[in-house]
């Protein structure tokens, strides 16, 4: 006697690492396959099967990302099952201009969040879309931002991340909208300690924070520094490449601080 195709049917369970994926991709807004692997060490084919799964039964949906070298990769979002799972709600990532750097951003953080995962210190990530969102009214939106948590001693420290990939004037004659404009108004933010909003995210007190700016090319960061070392007195904004952070990680002596005229130094000493 043949049994009914509902009974032969399996029915699909969630993992732990199911859902893992789904708060990830939620936290991001939308991730890509490869950015996906990289947070859970799977290798890219593998990756690719265990998100069909999730994608047939709705916890995630796709659309292709453009490209203009071959085949078009993927970006994932929550579906209406994930969402419902979660209790959020679902939103289609927009492809517009700002993309790009968003995506480019979501690198930087997976990078960190990867760094501490065999760790004693804790770390927790805030993405720039988040920030943005939330804190709509200021005009001085960091590019992400994370903490750091002794597992021991309890002590947390707050990190907010400048990634510049060359698109501002770094200094203007008219002093409008450009890097320095931006360190200006980081510095005040620093001296007036109004960091109320990632202490209320993240659920902890910070004494002030540190500025982790990264830039995509050594020249760029030259002229930079000249200018940090002019208005920070403090030492609070800590420079490097793209190529120092993409080679040797956030945990790495690769940080100047021009405010302290030091070299080589990590965010953990």
């Amino acid at each position: 006697m043949l049994l009914p195709d509902i009974i032969l049917r399996r029915r699909f369970m969630l993992t732990s690492r199911d859902m893992d994926i789904l708060k990830w991709v939620y936290l991001f807004g939308s991730l890509s396959t490869s950015q996906i692997a990289l947070l859970f060490d799977w290798h890219i084919k593998v990756c690719q099967r265990g998100l069909r799964k999730l994608i047939k039964e709705d916890y995630l949906r796709r659309i292709p990302l453009p490209t203009t070298n071959g085949r078009s990769p993927f970006l994932y979002y929550l579906g209406d099952k994930g969402a419902s799972l979660l209790k959020v709600e679902a939103s289609k990532p927009r492809l517009n201009r700002q993309f790009t750097h968003a995506m480019e951003n979501a690198d930087l953080l997976i990078q960190v969040g990867i760094s501490f995962k065999s760790s004693e210190i804790s770390c927790q990530i805030l993405p720039e879309h988040i920030i943005r969102t939330s804190n709509h009214e200021k005009d001085l939106i960091p590019d992400g931002s994370f903490m750091l948590k002794s597992k021991e001693q309890e002590k947390q420290a707050l990190f907010l991340i400048e990634n510049d990939s060359s698109t501002e004037i770094v200094k203007s004659p008219t002093f409008n909208e450009d890097i320095e404009n931006k360190i200006i108004k980081y510095l005040e933010l620093f001296e007036n300690n109004d960091i109320e909003f990632f202490e209320n995210y993240f659920e902890a007190e910070f004494n002030r924070f540190r500025l982790l700016f990264i830039s995509n090319n050594s020249k760029r960061l030259a002229a930079i520094s000249k200018i940090v070392a002019e208005h920070d007195t403090y030492g609070f904004i800590w420079l490097t490449t793209l190529n120092n952070f993409n080679k040797k990680g956030i945990t790495q002596d690769i940080w100047h601080v021009p405010g302290l005229n030091k070299n080589n130094l990590s965010i953990l000493g």
